[in-house]
């Protein structure tokens, strides 16, 4: 990784869904629901599957221009239908269920052709009326713990318009740097100890 305060993009291949330096028994925990204790309501995370596009899309249309914007730039607007399907195909992406059943956040990893193989980059959305209860902190959490597993050293992020609000959460996570470039984003880097923050782990251990 680049010391420097820009990035330059990098030649990389696709991502793998199996990476040489991947832990198999720790993803098979990444893969198991769990629950999330949302300031008193349960929400039941879990991977996500191609069924949930309807709940997914209907999730983006509930989402605030400023909440999009945030998570996607993109002048506050959804990614389309084709993006959001992608994005549920990929094997880190989890969703998180509210106790009606109705999907109210949803956390990727995905491809970042712009930084080298040991980089992932995470997002997350959370529903405007479910944000300031923890729950963007926690699938923060998870998603680390599952790059970890899955063989990566630092997460990338995008904030749309703070990057002190996201740096606030990433530093919860491993040790953080801003790179002011024209696209500004975040570098987490991935502790030893960051599996533990798998959500399944987490309430294993909590008992």
């Amino acid at each position: 990784m680049r010391t420097t305060a820009t990035c330059r993009p990098a030649r990389r291949p696709a991502v793998e869904p199996l990476r040489p330096s991947a832990n198999r028994e720790l993803l098979a925990l990444a893969r198991e629901p769990w629950v999330l204790p949302a300031r008193g309501l349960p929400l039941v995370v879990r991977p996500s599957a191609v069924r949930d596009l309807p709940a997914v899309a209907r999730l983006h249309a509930r989402c605030s221009p400023r909440t999009l914007l945030d998570r996607y730039r993109a002048g506050g607007r959804p990614p389309g239908i084709a993006a959001i399907d992608g994005a549920l195909r990929m094997p880190g992406t989890v969703v998180a269920l509210s106790p009606s059943g109705e999907i109210v956040a949803i956390a990727t990893l995905d491809d970042d052709t712009s930084h080298n193989h040991f980089c992932v980059r995470v997002g997350i959305l959370v529903e405007d009326r479910w944000q300031r209860r923890g729950i963007g902190a926690e699938l923060a959490t998870h998603a680390a713990g599952y790059a970890h597993a899955a063989g990566y050293k630092e997460l990338i992020s995008y904030p749309g318009t703070s990057t002190t609000a996201a740096q606030r959460l990433a530093v919860e996570i491993g040790r953080t740097r801003v790179v002011p470039d024209v696209d500004a984003h975040l570098h987490t880097y991935l502790r030893e100890s960051a599996a533990l923050g798998l959500g399944s782990v987490r309430q294993r251990l909590a008992g």
